[in-house]
Order: structure tokens, then C-alpha cells, then sequence
């Protein structure tokens, strides 16, 4: 009698409003769409699900949003960011004018000065100390077109391989082990095709909160019989329905899955014709999987060998059986090597190139796949060709009219550290919060401090705009028009429901500017209908699968590439041969993380951290919107039996620290995690929890380790 609304199942969505059909339960948004002018289908900004959204727009302001019908993707439903959390687009804190740092504090200008004082200092600095003292950090929350021109503009008007975003921090993992084991790293299936699998491995991920439309789908998929495997720390809304549950210790994926493997072997559910006929380097690896010490690996994750093999059987002897990963894999040591394993179980249970079955991430921001896509890493340009090779160099010299370089470029740590040596002198920044979201936030804050230039194109006076020498405010999605690729490859339009604010511009308009500023002579950005088919139309030549992509055939509901001429689409890879001829077979063992090994004895605790369903990522949009009255601080999980020891109750503030720091969060007593495990999500700035996550990155990528710190709590003072 004593439970609140809070309290219920309920995840705001909205959808008993969307689908009442006496218009009983109503919202207050919807309820102004019936005064719009006009209705403006464009693609959620948030996570890499990539829902349709249905704007209703008056003059220039959203009225409300809503989901269409018949959209592929989400088919009239969206999670409560999507429908609700929009306002921030016209909040007081948006930026609406540049900004230059003039004797110490960050005054307007107008952007002809902006444009004029980045320009000199950019080639002042490309002339004492070389292209190479040059950075950029790109967008995965920006389109297809923005991202393209970004790392364009790195290469070819800079001069070089220095540009990465947020797409290598979070999934290089995934990228690279896919493409050592299949030659390709993305989602081999459509999220359309939990209708036909028999089995949902879930590993790392949470996806309720952090997809929740396939979360969702994931969920009635189970409740309706379908099995669910979930290897998750935590127990999750999805672990609660498992039927297997692998509550394993953070930074032991690799030890779980060599066992799930070593089990299947055992139990003679390998499928010998496909490993036979598509598969190499079986034999060596199921020679690793015999000599492997299964009471080793059941004392080093925590999980009876028993429960790891009885989902390791369900999982093989599924008809098919489709495997979804997030960054709970990616975020470790050894997470390409992780990634590696999950492909390892699906071919040698012969669950790749049908419908119902394969490998496929879930891509954390809403254009993850599509910043990687657009060559936005430093190794690798548009289309995934390596840079260092000298035919792919005569390829971008063609398609860009100036010599592209070849020389390794920095990652996103190489580059602070860089930084921090001197070495590195100027850094551009497109709609990134660095400061906030990157591992070791001191670490950061004070490579950043040692730039003679940063600039950044944000929405908002964010952590690092406050470190800026210049700001330059850009559009949001609602503003802007071009294409998010979602996490099953699915290439979408996003059309502008409303002009940029005044004084903003949108962010390709932006590095069009500046690349012919410096010299380098590029069309408008937009077409006289207001898209950016000319950009399109250039990426179609430089990208293959992309090869018949054009604005108009997208239509609605996209297409999934690789797309040939005349906009053939693809639903599934590796059909009938892998893109690298043979799928590879890879082993691992397992490794322990130095963060561990330096720093457990010391602090005794394992920290993981993952999303809350309300907010999102940094929080920088979903917190100028009403959904900071439902969650409006990160707070810290802890087992009743570390609770009962270190005297701290539910809603105690804790003093959470590291070797790096030290946050103070609100305590919640929970048995979501077991004994040693502490988790928090980290959305707030005032919290910053970043301060005590460590530098240790994936040995294979340099992905930061973001899932298991060594911490210690106590009640605060």
C-alpha cells in the first residue's frame, strides 16, 4: 500500500498513451501536436538503436514527438528519451554565438573572428611544428556527413592521421576482433530477426536501459519461452528473467567464454560441416580448450562450472542462437580478445549467415557504426582502408586531390599523452565532452591545459568547453540534416524539424568553413532542397558498401549496408563465405588486468560502471530536460554484506576513492551485485566520476578499461 508510482515497473515511455485506444491515458505533449504545421520524420539521437521519430513542428518550435508505425526499426515505440527528453534544444544554456578566450576568460565574437583566429593559429602551428602537433576528436553523436568531413579535413587539409572519436574509445574492440575473425566488424544480423533465433546470449550489456527498444524486444522474445542466457556482474532486468544467469567477476569474460567453448567441445555440439567448409584454425584451438583447467577458471570468475556449462549446451543446441554484446565486453584488457571468443561460439555451433542467428554488438551512441564507417580512427580512413598502405593512399589522393598521410596517427590516450610531452599543440573537438567522459579525468584536464589550442563545436558550455581556447556552437539533431547508421547497419535519414538556433550553426556547415578558410575549396554544404546530397554523394564513391547509397532511395526506413548500384541492401553478412574467405578461429587465455594486479591489494574493490534508462552518457542533453526530475544524481550499488562491514545503510553518502581519486556518491544497499562489486552509472558532472577510473586500456585497441577499477568506499565524514 506503501509503493509509489516510482516504484513500478513502469518505464515512462509513453507508449499507453501512443496506443490508448479511447485516448483515456493522454500526455502532455501529444496533446499540443494537434496545433503543428507540419510533421518532420527524422532518427533518435540517443542510443545506436536508431528509432524514427515523428516530430510535430509550429514555426520553429517542437510541439512533441512521437514514433511511426511503420518504421522497420521500432515499429511506434520509443523509450522516454526519444519521446520526451527534446527540450534541450531550445534551453537557456545552448550556445549562440562563438567564443574566444581573451585574456583568460571566453568573450563572443563573431564567427568571421572565430574562423580568422583558428585559421592562424592552426597554420602557425602546422608551420613550426608540423601536421603531426594537430589533432581532432570527431562525433559519434553527429551524422555520416559531419564525420566524413571531419576526418577530411584532418588528412587532407591538415595533414594527418591524428583524428578518433568516440566509436574506437567504446567498440575498436568489437571492430577489430570482428575483423580478424570474419574480416568485417559489424553486426551480422538484423535486430528484426529475434523472431526467428531460439536462443539470446547476452553478454555486457544491459540493454533495458542502455537500447531499450531491443531491450525490450529482447525481453518479450523471453517472456514468450525463448532462452535467455545473460553473463552480466550485475543483475540486470534481463538477468532476472534468464534462464541462465553468469553473474561473473568484472574482467573474467575471457576466462567464462573459454569455458562455455571448452564445454561445447566436450558435449560434441560443434557443427563439423560449417567449421569444415567456412572455419580455419579449429584444430589448434580445441587442442588450447582441452588442456584448460576448468576449477581454475570456475575459482577465477566466480561462477560454478556447472551453470557455465548448462548454458553453454542451451546456447549450442539451439537451432539458432543470436549473441548481443555491449560495452561490458569492449571495456576491458582483454576485450578484442573477448569479442573474438563470442565469435568463436558462433561458428563452431555454425550460428553466422542466417536469419535468427550471429554476432551483433550494440552500439552505445546513436552513430557509432557510422563515425567508424566515415574513417573517423587513425589507422584506418573512410571505407576501413588502412591507412599506411601505399595504394589506399593513391585511392584518397584521388578521391581528395591532395596526398593523403600515411604515418601512424594517435589515438585518443596517445594523444593526451602527447600532450602532456609537448608534442601535441592544438586539438579540435566535435561534440565531445572528453573532460567528463574519458577515463582518468585528471589525467585529461591536464593534457588539455597544456594545448596552445583547443577548439570545440558543442551545444553547451560543457566540462571541456571550459578549457577552450575557442567555442563554436554547433546544431542538435533536431537542427540538422544528413544520416545516423544504427547498430545493425541500417543507413537513415535525418531530416531538420526546425532551423538552427540563431548564432548556431550545424557542425558539417562548420568544418566546411573552416576548410575553405584554409584554402581548401569545398562545395555547399547543403543542396537546395536542404540536404546533404552532394556530401552523400561523395562518400558513395570513397566508401564501397555505401556504393549506392543516394539521399533519395534511403526513403523512410533506410538501408542496411553493404548497399550495391541501384540500392540493393543487405539484411545479412556472410550468407555464403566470410569477407576475409575463412572465418578464423582465435584462443586466448586469460590475463589478468594490471589495474588489479597494481592496485586490489590496496583497494580492495572492484568498480564497474554502466547506464541509467533516464539519462544518457555524459547527461549533457538528457539533463536539461524534465527527465532530471526523475533521476537526478548517480548513485553507488553495494552488497548488504560490504555494507553491513563498512557500517553504511541506503542513502548514506559514500566516499568512494582510487589510486587516481576520489567522488562522493548517494549509497544504495543492493544484492544487484555480489559481495566485492561496487557499481555506479556516470551521468553528473557534479560527481565526475571519472576521477577514479585508471588509464589501462585494451591491450589490442587501446579501448579504455572503464569496466573494472580497483576502489575502496567508506561512509563519508
Amino acid at each position: 500500500n506503501d509503493l509509489l508510482f516510482g516504484d513500478s515497473s513502469c518505464v515512462s515511455c509513453g507508449a499507453c498513451a501512443e496506443t490508448c485506444p479511447t485516448a483515456a491515458i493522454s500526455d502532455r505533449y501529444q496533446s499540443k501536436a494537434i496545433k503543428a504545421d507540419k510533421k518532420v520524420r527524422t532518427i533518435c539521437s540517443y542510443c545506436g538503436v536508431g528509432c524514427n521519430l515523428e516530430v510535430a513542428v509550429k514555426g520553429k518550435e517542437v510541439l512533441s514527438i512521437r514514433a511511426p508505425w511503420d518504421a522497420e526499426v521500432n515499429k511506434g515505440h520509443t523509450c522516454l528519451k526519444g519521446r520526451y527528453a527534446f527540450g534541450f534544444y531550445k534551453h537557456p544554456d545552448r550556445l549562440r554565438t562563438p567564443l574566444v578566450r581573451k585574456n583568460g576568460e571566453l568573450v563572443p565574437v563573431s564567427w568571421d573572428e572565430a574562423y580568422d583566429y583558428i585559421a592562424e593559429k592552426l597554420n602557425a602551428i602546422k608551420v613550426q611544428y608540423g601536421a603531426d602537433a594537430i589533432s581532432g576528436i570527431s562525433s559519434a553523436r553527429c551524422t555520416n556527413e559531419e564525420n566524413y568531413l571531419m576526418q577530411k579535413f584532418i588528412r587532407a587539409v591538415v595533414g594527418t592521421n591524428n583524428i578518433d572519436c568516440c566509436a574506437r574509445v567504446c567498440h575498436s574492440p568489437t571492430a577489430w576482433g570482428m575483423q580478424q575473425s570474419f574480416g568485417t566488424g559489424a553486426a551480422t544480423n538484423s535486430i528484426a530477426d529475434l523472431d526467428y533465433t531460439d536462443c539470446m546470449l547476452v553478454i555486457g550489456a544491459n540493454p533495458t536501459s542502455a537500447h531499450p527498444v531491443t531491450g525490450a524486444k529482447i525481453k518479450q522474445q523471453a517472456m514468450k519461452g525463448k532462452t535467455l542466457i545473460v553473463i552480466d556482474p550485475v543483475r540486470t532486468v534481463l538477468a532476472e528473467l534468464a534462464d541462465h544467469h553468469l553473474q561473473l567477476r568484472p574482467g573474467t569474460n575471457v576466462a567464462l567464454l573459454n569455458m562455455m567453448q571448452h564445454f561445447i567441445v566436450e558435449a560434441g555440439l560443434v557443427d563439423h560441416d560449417f567449421i569444415e567448409n567456412r572455419c580455419e584454425n579449429y584444430e589448434e584451438l580445441v587442442a588450447q580448450l582441452r588442456q584448460l583447467d576448468i576449477g581454475k577458471m570456475e575459482a577465477i570468475t566466480g561462477v560454478p562450472a556447472e551453470k557455465v556449462k548448462a548454458a553453454a549446451i542451451a546456447y549450442a543446441r539451439a537451432n539458432n542462437a543470436m549473441s548481443f554484446h555491449g560495452l561490458g565486453v569492449t571495456e576491458h584488457s582483454q576485450g578484442a580478445k573477448t569479442v573474438m571468443l563470442i565469435t568463436n561460439l558462433a561458428m563452431m555451433t555454425g550460428n553466422i549467415g542466417r536469419a535468427g542467428v550471429g554476432v551483433n554488438p550494440l552500439r552505445g551512441q546513436n552513430n557509432v557504426q557510422g563515425a567508424a564507417d566515415m574513417g573517423c580512427q587513425p589507422h584506418q580512413g573512410a571505407g576501413y582502408f588502412e591507412m599506411s598502405a601505399p595504394e589506399n593512399q593513391a585511392f584518397y589522393a584521388n578521391a581528395y586531390g591532395v596526398l593523403s598521410p600515411t604515418s601512424p596517427g594517435k589515438k585518443i590516450p596517445e594523444m593526451f599523452d602527447a600532450m602532456i610531452e609537448g608534442s601535441m599543440k592544438a586539438l579540435w573537438v566535435m561534440g565531445e565532452d572528453i573532460a567528463q567522459t574519458d577515463p582518468n579525468t585528471h589525467h585529461v584536464v591536464a593534457a588539455l591545459s597544456q594545448l596552445d589550442l583547443l577548439v570545440v563545436q558543442e551545444l553547451f558550455i560543457t566540462e571541456t568547453a571550459k578549457l577552450a581556447h575557442v567555442v563554436l556552437p554547433g546544431a542538435s539533431f533536431l537542427e540538422k540534416s544528413g544520416t545516423f547508421t544504427n547498430g545493425e547497419r541500417r543507413i537513415q535519414r535525418v531530416n531538420a524539424a526546425v532551423p538552427p538556433l540563431s548564432g548556431t550553426k550545424t557542425d558539417g556547415q562548420i568544418i566546411v568553413d573552416i576548410m575553405n578558410r584554409m584554402g581548401y575549396s569545398q562545395p555547399a554544404y547543403l543542396g537546395e532542397d536542404g540536404a546533404p546530397d552532394t556530401i552523400l554523394e561523395e562518400i558513395s564513391h570513397v566508401v564501397p558498401f555505401f556504393a549506392g547509397v543516394t539521399w533519395q532511395n534511403l526513403g523512410d526506413n533506410g538501408l542496411q549496408w553493404p548497399v550495391q548500384k541501384g540500392g540493393i541492401d543487405t539484411k545479412i553478412l556472410h550468407t555464403d563465405t566470410f569477407k576475409r574467405g575463412k572465418g578464423k578461429f582465435h584462443h586466448f587465455d586469460f590475463s589478468e588486468t594490471t589495474e588489479l594486479l597494481d592496485n586490489a591489494a590496496e583497494f580492495p574493490f572492484i568498480l564497474t560502471t554502466s547506464r541509467d534508462l533516464v539519462h544518457y552518457n555524459a547527461g549533457t542533453m538528457t539533463r536539461r530536460t524534465h527527465n532530471s526530475e526523475i533521476v537526478e544524481r548517480d548513485v553507488l550499488l553495494i552488497n548488504p554484506a560490504d555494507a553491513a562491514k563498512k557500517n553504511i545503510s541506503s542513502g548514506d553518502i559514500t566516499r568512494l576513492f582510487s589510486d587516481r581519486g576520489e567522488v562522493e556518491l548517494l549509497a544504495e544497499v543492493s544484492d544487484k551485485v555480489k559481495p566485492g562489486v561496487l557499481f555506479t552509472t556516470f551521468h553528473f558532472p557534479e560527481h565526475m566520476v571519472n576521477n577514479i577510473t585508471s588509464s589501462v586500456c585494451d591491450g589490442d585497441t587501446m579501448c579504455p578499461e572503464y569496466k573494472v577499477v580497483a576502489a575502496d568506499v567508506e561512509r563519508a565524514a
